[in-house]
């Protein structure tokens, strides 16, 4: 048995990393207070196949903690929405994402007035300049940079802090992915009059669960559980859908982990060779 798959097994416990703040639908304390959410859900059910408990690991205060953990060995697996980077990718190794965002702008209205002037509201946020606030040591520092070459990017600690700061000027745009984005209008309809959200098309915001970069089995393991699910989530989906969702996981979830017979089976042997390139 592969040395990642055996060491969960003979431990009994699946070692869950998970950012340390709450990011409903996908991982949150309800009101009970007991941990659940669409991520929450989709990791379970993994560790019912292999017929192990679940430890959740919340210590990590920022994105890229998370992934820390992942890399020095101190979880199995992180799974909070996770943005798949090529520098997280060089440390770690992702699953196939199991949903697919966009990024997203939260503006403040006046603030871009103030900007457009004569020009169009499109041109005007195509040359955004100013401020714009982040969550901190997330992968949209590095997306912000490479977005908006003429701001400056304000790293907050928390996405409701960004928010804020959007609301009150401080900064003319918020940006994070769009299942986030719309969700602010969604639960706080009275701010649509102050704020403006944009998506896009263009820049994509896979997510992905992270494995240590030799856990080959595991990610072949959690590839197929995923897969098998059949999900197919996207960002309204998750805001208007999600009961369906959870009820999906629930009861599509795969009693065992049977391979179809046209699924080549990866041997440890030929894993080991593709780790080699």
């Amino acid at each position: 048995m592969p040395p990642s798959i055996a060491e969960i097994l003979d431990r009994g416990t699946l070692r869950v990393a998970m950012y340390s703040r709450d990011t409903p639908p996908f991982y949150y304390r309800d009101e009970k207070g007991d941990l659940t959410g669409i991520d929450v859900h989709i990791i379970r059910g993994f560790a019912n196949l292999l017929g192990v408990d679940v430890e959740f690991d919340r210590s990590a205060a920022t994105f890229n903690a998370v992934i820390d953990k992942v890399a020095n060995r101190e979880v199995d697996l992180a799974i909070c929405k996770l943005s798949m980077t090529f520098s997280r990718a060089m440390r770690v190794r992702f699953t196939e994402p199991y949903i697919v965002l966009h990024q997203g702008l939260l503006i403040n209205r006046l603030k871009l007035a103030q900007q457009a002037g004569r020009k169009s509201k499109e041109e005007a946020i195509q040359n955004l300049k100013g401020k714009i606030g982040v969550i901190g040591k997330s992968s949209y520092v590095e997306y912000a940079k490479q977005r908006f070459k003429n701001t400056e990017i304000m790293q907050y600690p928390s996405w409701k802090a960004v928010v804020d700061g959007v609301l009150n000027g401080e900064v003319v745009a918020g940006y994070r992915d769009d299942a986030e984005i719309k969700k602010i209008i969604r639960d706080q309809p009275e701010t649509a009059l102050k704020l403006l959200t944009v998506v896009f098309k263009d820049a994509l915001d896979p997510k992905g669960i992270a494995v240590a970069w030799d856990s080959v089995h595991l990610q072949f393991l959690l590839d197929f559980y995923i897969e098998s699910l059949g999900l197919q989530l996207s960002a309204d989906k998750v805001l208007h859908e999600y009961d369906a969702i959870i009820s999906a996981i629930e009861t599509k979830s795969p009693k065992s982990l049977k391979l179809p017979n046209s699924m080549p089976i990866v041997r440890p042997s030929d894993m080991e060779a593709q780790d080699g390139e």
